[in-house]
């Protein structure tokens, strides 16, 4: 393997629980109550995805959520909790020349916003937000374009995600895939991923024998 790659949300940072606040204060403002049943709708997917569904349900102009959403979310963003022990990690594998990316259903203001939150912005080669892509997760266009732009085959990239659409997508392009779930996708069917680990412990002794690492 020659590269590795994280999502965002869920991976680097539990911005989940934030993600679904913001939302249910935005249908809440709009007149709406959104039930724990809609949760699933929310997790994973990209805001255009997720809307979507949404219009399916209910009447309210899309813009006017996303805005507010988006002031609820980015109000409370650097209150999020940020998952140190991945955040090692990364340190310890760019220390070690480990080439890695970011493929992310986020945007990228808020994307480069949490990297720097967490002192990682400089580490990645390579990163792709719902910008830079036509399709999301879980369609492959995002790895795919991720593995493009880093000039590695696909076949040879390990992609590291919390959700089964993630994992699906990276599958789906060709790659080796890592599930880290966490509280709110635990119980996600993640039968297509490569390996499904718990801690960041098993994940790091995972890496050691896949990727070209020599360290204690």
């Amino acid at each position: 393997m020659k590269a590795l790659i994280f999502d965002r949300d869920g991976v680097i940072i539990n911005s989940e629980a934030l993600t679904i606040d913001a939302a249910r204060k935005a249908f809440k403002k709009l007149g709406y109550d959104m039930p724990d049943s809609d949760i699933p709708h929310i997790i994973g997917h990209s805001s255009t995805k997720y809307t979507e569904y949404f219009l399916t349900k209910w009447e309210f102009n899309s813009d006017e959520f996303r805005e507010m959403m988006r002031e609820f979310y980015y109000k409370r963003l650097d209150k999020s909790l940020l998952f140190s022990e991945t955040i090692t990690l990364i340190k310890k594998l760019y220390k070690n020349n480990v080439t890695m990316g970011i493929t992310t259903s986020a945007g990228f203001d808020g994307t480069l916003q949490v990297l720097k939150m967490a002192g990682i912005e400089n580490m990645f080669k390579v990163i792709v937000t719902r910008e830079d892509c036509e399709k999301h997760k879980p369609d492959p266009e995002p790895y795919l374009l991720t593995a493009k732009k880093l000039r590695i085959d696909p076949s040879l990239c390990v992609a590291i995600e919390d959700t089964s659409l993630g994992i699906e997508s990276a599958k789906n392009a060709g790659m080796v895939s890592i599930a880290f779930p966490n509280t709110f996708t635990k119980d996600q069917d993640f039968a297509m991923a490569d390996y499904v680990v718990k801690s960041s412990k098993v994940l790091e002794s995972i890496l050691k024998n896949i990727l070209p690492l020599d360290y204690e």
